[in-house]
């Protein structure tokens, strides 16, 4: 019996398939000294290749829901960019579609030589090492909720009937996208 992925996934998370695992990869990207430790560990040299961790990890397929060509999540929905130029050679990924609308405006709020500390599109207070910022996790320093003010200032970038966060023709859209055989995300 071949079922589809999205078929195999409620399955799972409706306990139809006891000792069943769904693994899927948000970013289709490992960092390279993880990758370089697992080889040395045993892992074959393959890994290495971007093209291989699909089959290698057995990870499935999962339709993300994001601002582009194919599946469009709204009209003027914020998109965080993918890379956010700051000035000086340094750019830094923009990890995810912010499910914040609007998104916090980056910017640098300090810098030395060897560092760089900015306000992400999230409003998360990160550090990275200028040299190494496609390479090394950033260090996460602070966060915008702290308190009941910060929390309801926060809240409404949370709001479900903002207006932008859906495209004209919704129904259509639900409609399409239940339609696909992968799960969404």
């Amino acid at each position: 019996m071949n079922i589809s992925p999205k078929e195999r996934f409620l399955d799972i998370c409706h306990f139809k398939r006891p000792g069943d695992l769904y693994m899927s990869i948000n970013l289709n990207r490992f960092w390279e000294q993880t990758l370089e430790k697992w080889v040395e560990q045993g892992a074959p040299e393959e890994i290495i290749n971007p093209r291989f961790h699909r089959e290698y990890f057995q990870f499935e397929h999962i339709r993300w829901l994001t601002k582009n060509k194919t599946d469009a999540i709204g009209e003027g929905r914020e998109e965080v960019p993918s890379k956010i130029d700051l000035g000086h050679g340094i750019t830094v990924r923009a990890w995810t579609l912010s499910p914040l609308v609007p998104t916090y405006e980056p910017r640098i709020v300090s810098e030395d030589e060897s560092t760089v500390t900015l306000i992400n599109a999230e409003g998360q207070a990160v550090k990275y090492i200028k040299d190494r910022v496609e390479e090394l996790m950033p260090t996460f320093l602070d966060w915008p909720v702290k308190d009941r003010a910060t929390w309801n200032e926060h809240k409404r970038r949370l709001d479900p009937n903002t207006p932008e966060r859906w495209p004209a023709d919704w129904n259509a859209y639900v409609q399409a996208m239940n339609g696909k055989s992968e799960p969404l995300s």
